[in-house]
């Protein structure tokens, strides 16, 4: 068990980078002065080949608050584009109990940047090679109890590599949809998972501005 040594503004670095402050991202949001809390040392209290989920006691002035936080791997995901189509995968989730539609993505392994991932992941997933990958959005599913960092690229010159071959524990199936049909998806509640539901809405936006 970790000792619960309080530090200002300080968190080990099993957190991953929270300790960053958060950036303003746009002029038109107003200036807000954060609270300097004090943190504990990270304490792990479970741990499996997938997240580590680790104990944060913070003391701010007036109150004071502990963290559960989910810790996971990076990943990234990409909107393949082929003449207005976008490349959809089908995978079995055990949450729904069912097939879910969703773009190309995976864990960003050791060594590799997220680019490097998620070409890598779409070529083995689908047999389409992206090239020219483009930051389209990334985010975190939860800023105060799951660390998960995500980022999405999008590609508009890919290349059918090989020919597709499903595989049972990964992709089931794959399908190119029009951009519009994606969108309904998502709206229509046919889409669900936060990776594609981003993606799908964040490309259509980008398409809207050109």
């Amino acid at each position: 068990m970790c000792p619960t040594r309080l530090s200002p503004d300080r968190s080990d670095h099993c957190m991953s980078d929270r300790s960053t402050k958060t950036k303003v991202a746009s002029s038109v949001l107003p200036s807000v002065k954060p609270p300097s809390p004090r943190f504990s040392v990270p304490e792990v209290i479970h741990r499996n080949p997938l997240e580590t989920v680790s104990r944060v006691h913070a003391e701010f002035v007036g109150f004071t608050k502990d963290y559960y936080v989910a810790e996971f791997d990076p990943r990234a995901g990409i909107v393949a584009v082929s003449e207005g189509k976008i490349l959809l995968t089908a995978q079995y989730r055990f949450l729904i109990k069912g097939i879910a539609w969703e773009i190309p993505g995976g864990r960003v392994d050791d060594g590799e940047t997220p680019a490097e991932a998620v070409q890598r992941e779409c070529l083995e997933e689908t047999g389409v090679f992206c090239a020219d990958l483009k930051p389209l959005v990334s985010y975190r599913p939860g800023l105060d109890n799951v660390e998960n960092l995500t980022t999405i690229f999008y590609s508009e010159n890919v290349e059918e590599r090989h020919p597709f071959t499903p595989d049972p524990g990964e992709v089931l199936a794959v399908a190119w949809l029009p951009l519009d049909d994606c969108v309904s998806l998502v709206l229509e509640h046919h889409i669900t998972d936060c990776l594609t539901v981003s993606a799908v809405l964040a490309y259509r936006c980008l398409v809207a501005r050109r």
